[in-house]
């Protein structure tokens, strides 16, 4: 009670002098002014970053892309020019540099003349990254620099999502154009398919032909073969013909020569006379065969000749109905074939049609001489009976023979000729028949592929189809563009973010304040004596200690009382903010008290030194991760260290289980350090104090 007494007249003394008392509450307010002009002078510096004055220089000139002007750099321009982030400035290159040797520009950002050239090469084999030219101010103020930095990282992310939309515009467009042409494409393929049908239909029509041809051709073959036949009965039938008027020239001349022979001449002549009936008969079926032949023949190289013109003429529709086919050779080499084989047959059925004739006039001439023979062979008859008759006509039948001869040789020679003609013709008609087979068998070859033709391209134009309406199917719109130009957007959770930079820091420099005021306070009040007369050192160490208490709580609430009411500093709990403020201040005063009361003026060194290693190793600036080993290992030890810690709970998160952990290290450090002040004083026990009253101060 009595050490309680001592603190009581100090207090009385303390008062009664106004200039110790003033100079009290100097102290008292330190903290306060401290701790108030440095969260205000960092309370939002990066929301008055539109006062920094900034050089732009835009130097591009600007590129064509798909047809389009662009011009990056005025875009560019032209968005910083609603952005407040900075207090833009647009100059050239001289007066940029100007400004920045002089400091009147914190940083220059710099277009360069190849900005939007360089852009329009992203499609390229090998792009060239657009730059832009940042150029911080750093002799000026480091910190500018270090702002503008994060500045443009904002506008480089604004500028390059401008850049892939104008890219993703120019693609859309192409797709478009790729749809328009793929459903051009499927329209021509459906045209195709058309054609292709019509095609088939027509190659049909000439497979029929042919088959007609090829057949025509055959029945042609097979009268030819009983044709030759009947030409070889002929040739021989002339043969004995030829023999039987020479036997009968001879007879005729002997018997003019001698008529005692006559009527040896005369059955002579009868007996050649039924020979030559028999021939003549024998002559006249061949020649009725031959004529038969001959009109078979007559008329299969009518059909023929009528095939080979359908031929033609379809090969011919079919050329002007698909003029795709114009260009191939193969199918122009078919038209010239068919039409040299229906000439050929024309010229066919008009040979044959004269062949018809001549063996008709044949058949009549063998009639005439036939029914000649049977009258000879009467005549002979008759001559046996009347040689007087025969003697005056015998004469004229001698002429008659020797012309019947003439004639049967020539007749002879027209037989050979008529064998020779139709074994060429039986060649030329097996080639034709053959050709006219491969021709069949080709033109279904060409049927079997023009339907190929047309199922492919029905396909492909349904392939077309389809594929244009998927590429027309994709969307454009300004979302999806929006969507390619920035796939990533960065969703910030402001539930942890302090809307000011002083929130931030106002726990490092509000623990840097009180611990400044407790050092203070030594370098002005004495910390080992008490004014009154033969005070005890327990006295003296009440005296002290609640002293120094006093103060550390006038500190405390003055500072309090800017930060919330002053600078609308926003807390958690206001009275939690006090009662940890409280707390802190009387930590570090019982720290700054057992120092100097121990050591005096190098106890206010090891404050010193002490503040030192917490402004550097508290992590109230920087995380502690980015701090030196050693720093990090000294953190926990540092009294500072837990009323940063505490003070950030009560500001920001309200985690008030961490904020009560660290009041009980704070009081540790408290109450260790105050007895080790008490054991300063339990040291001098014994000990009185005669010191006047101005030893109140240090």
């Amino acid at each position: 009670m009595r050490a309680i007494n001592v603190f009581w007249k100090d207090l009385k003394i303390l008062l009664g002098k106004p200039m110790l008392l003033i100079t009290l509450l100097g102290v008292s307010a330190l903290p306060m002014l401290y701790s108030g002009f440095l969260v205000e002078g960092s309370w939002d510096p990066y929301g008055n970053t539109g006062k920094l004055p900034v050089a732009v220089v835009n130097l591009d000139k600007g590129a064509q892309y798909e047809g389009k002007t662009m011009d990056v750099g005025n875009d560019f321009v032209d968005e910083l020019k609603t952005n407040t982030d900075f207090n833009w400035q647009f100059v050239n290159a001289a007066e940029a540099e100007d400004g920045m040797a002089h400091n009147r520009y914190y940083m220059t950002i710099t277009i360069p003349a190849d900005f939007s050239q360089n852009a329009t090469t992203l499609t390229q084999e090998k792009p060239v990254q657009s730059e832009i030219i940042f150029e911080p101010n750093s002799d000026y103020n480091f910190v500018a620099g270090q702002i503008g930095n994060s500045a443009m990282n904002k506008l480089k992310s604004k500028l390059s999502a401008q850049i892939t939309e104008a890219y993703t515009r120019s693609m859309y467009e192409q797709v478009d154009t790729i749809a328009a042409g793929l459903g051009d494409a499927g329209s021509g393929a459906s045209e195709l398919q058309e054609g292709a049908d019509k095609l088939t239909d027509g190659l049909s029509t000439l497979k029929t032909n042919l088959n007609k041809l090829s057949s025509g051709t055959t029945e042609l073959q097979s009268g030819l073969k009983l044709l030759y036949k009947g030409a070889g009965s002929l040739n021989e039938g002339t043969g004995t013909l030829t023999a039987g008027t020479a036997d009968l020239a001879s007879g005729l001349s002997q018997l003019s020569k001698a008529e005692k022979q006559l009527q040896a001449g005369a059955e002579k002549s009868q007996s050649g006379a039924s020979q030559l009936a028999a021939g003549l008969e024998s002559a006249k079926d061949g020649s009725s065969k031959l004529t038969a032949g001959l009109t078979a023949s007559e008329a299969a190289s009518g059909q023929l000749a009528a095939g080979a013109q359908q031929v033609a003429a379809g090969l011919e529709q079919m050329l002007a109905a698909t003029p795709e086919l114009q260009d191939s050779e193969q199918f122009q080499q078919l038209l010239a074939a068919s039409k040299q084989v229906a000439d050929g047959s024309v010229q066919l059925h008009s040979g044959q049609e004269q062949l018809l004739a001549g063996s008709t006039q044949l058949t009549e001439a063998q009639q005439q001489l036939y029914d000649g023979a049977a009258a000879l062979s009467s005549g002979g008859t008759q001559l046996v009976t009347g040689l007087g008759t025969f003697g005056d006509k015998l004469n004229d039948a001698t002429s008659g023979s020797s012309r019947l001869a003439d004639g049967a040789v020539a007749l002879k020679q027209g037989a050979s000729q008529l064998t020779e003609g139709l074994t060429k013709l039986a060649g030329g008609v097996e080639g034709l028949s053959e050709g006219a087979g491969k021709l069949t068998d080709g033109a279904g070859e060409l049927q079997d592929g023009s339907g190929k033709l047309a199922s492919g391209s029905g396909e492909l134009a349904q392939k077309l189809n389809d594929a244009a309406a998927e590429t027309a199917s994709v969307n454009s719109g300004d979302d999806t563009v929006s969507m390619f130009a920035e796939p990533v957007k960065l969703v910030e959770n402001t539930d942890r973010k302090l809307d000011h930079y002083g929130l931030g820091i106002a726990p490092y420099f509000l623990s840097l304040a009180l611990f400044m005021g407790a050092l203070v306070f030594t370098t002005v009040f004495s910390l080992r004596e008490s004014s009154v007369p033969d005070a005890s050192p327990m006295g003296r160490f009440a005296s002290r200690t609640l002293m120094f208490v006093m103060v550390s709580v006038l500190q405390s609430l003055l500072a309090d009382a800017v930060l919330l009411y002053g600078l609308k500093l926003e807390v958690q709990s206001v009275p939690l903010f006090y009662l940890f403020t409280l707390i802190v201040s009387f930590t570090f005063t019982m720290i700054v008290q057992a120092l100097v009361t121990w050591l005096d003026n190098p106890g206010r060194f090891l404050a010193i030194v002490l503040m030192i290693f917490q402004l550097t190793s508290s992590a109230g600036t920087f995380p502690l991760e980015l701090l030196p080993q050693w720093m990090q290992k000294v953190n926990p030890w540092l009294p500072m260290t837990h009323s940063i810690v505490g003070y950030k709970a009560i500001i920001a998160s309200g985690d008030y289980a961490l904020m009560r952990e660290q009041i009980v290290y704070l009081l540790s450090y408290a109450v260790l350090f105050l007895c080790l002040t008490f054991f300063y004083f339990l040291r001098q026990n014994g000990k009185r104090t005669k010191a006047p009253a101005q030893e109140l101060t240090a």
